[in-house]
């Protein structure tokens, strides 16, 4: 009730003619005609249908030269592998921003530092969540205070964030996650950047650690990038550190160009557990993925229709393979999830 509430009332602000000036707003949602060509899960294999992922409904408000405001509404349709559910909105970002020439520093519920380079490399949120979103090493956003911008004329960019480690959510102890990325870009087109990240939990011992170097590439009708990122999970009993749980995952993809109305795309990433664990790779959206592999391959092949300028159908192909699993399981390796969507995807 509270977020249908707010929804209107941001609405209801939004048509008076003295902020509508300053106030911009934009909506953006997706979703997929889906079929689950095959899954190892019997409840989901052979299961089709429509479905309609996420909507965005964004309020970016300038107050003047050097202060600027951002609220996100988004709504999730629960995954079909889920209980049944009404799509639910909520808060997704809601900050505000003082800016200092190059320079900005925000407060709130703010963009994390981890995915802005990877996903506009991508340029395709609406098919895929970029590797360690996808894998849940990181977040998109955070409670907290960042600070961001850039140095000669743009070649050098850093972005900071200190947060509560709760996402969205409300706080509930006094440890924090630490997150900083460092870009450069010596040549129009190409962009390196670095990132860490660090969680903290239980008597201060480390939650996670996430490394990742992202190299991109773009040029008029191509794009390109390679993501590599390690992850530690350290695990504890009693408050005394045990062994941390490693996982890396190396990722490509390329987008190219065909017209001026059609596009092509792929990504192929693998992942892989140092240690004998589980990967997790249980965030794809309509089929629950193995959790016994300790390593497997996920590929991504599709087409992009552009219709006018904020319109696209794109049919795709998603499949998972499993190269390895857990010493300590005895079933066979599961066959290869495969999923055969047409997403649709609009903004305005």
């Amino acid at each position: 009730m509270v977020s249908k509430r707010l929804v209107l009332v941001l609405i209801a602000l939004c048509s008076f003619d003295s902020l509508a000036s300053e106030m911009k707003v934009s909506t953006l949602f997706f979703g997929d005609y889906y079929w689950n060509k095959h899954t190892d899960t019997a409840a989901n294999n052979g299961l089709h249908g429509l479905a309609l992922r996420r909507i965005y409904l964004n309020f970016d408000g300038a107050l003047d030269e050097k202060h600027d405001a951002k609220v996100v509404l988004e709504a999730n349709q629960p995954s079909p592998t889920a209980a049944a559910a009404s799509t639910t909105p909520y808060v997704k970002q809601a900050n505000m921003t003082r800016k200092f020439g190059d320079h900005a520093a925000s407060i709130g519920i703010v963009a994390t530092p981890a995915l802005a380079a990877a996903e506009a490399s991508w340029g395709y949120r609406d098919v895929e969540k970029t590797p360690t979103d996808l894998l849940g090493w990181v977040g998109a956003v955070d409670g907290g205070v960042t600070v961001k911008g850039s140095f000669m004329e743009k070649k050098l960019m850093y972005h900071v964030l200190y947060g509560n480690g709760a996402k969205t959510t409300q706080e509930t102890d006094k440890y924090k996650e630490y997150y900083a990325s460092l870009g450069f870009a010596p040549v129009n087109g190409l962009l390196v950047e670095v990132y860490y990240d660090e969680k903290k939990s239980y008597k201060g011992l480390t939650d996670s650690t996430v490394n990742q170097l992202f190299v991109g590439y773009k040029m008029e009708g191509l794009r390109a990038g390679v993501q590599y990122a390690t992850h530690k999970l350290g695990t504890q009993s009693a408050g005394v550190a045990t062994a941390d749980i490693k996982r890396n995952v190396l990722s490509g993809h390329v987008a190219k160009q065909l017209g001026e109305e059609w596009s092509a795309f792929a990504r192929y990433d693998m992942v892989k557990a140092d240690t004998d664990a589980s990967v997790n790779t249980a965030n794809l959206y309509y089929v629950t993925t193995s959790s016994n592999a300790t390593e497997y391959n996920l590929m991504i092949l599709g087409a992009d229709y552009k219709s006018g300028d904020n319109f696209h159908i794109i049919p795709n192909i998603e499949r998972v393979g499993y190269s390895k699993q857990m010493t300590t399981v005895t079933t066979p390796k599961p066959k290869a999830d495969e999923i055969v969507r047409l997403t649709f995807s609009c903004k305005f």
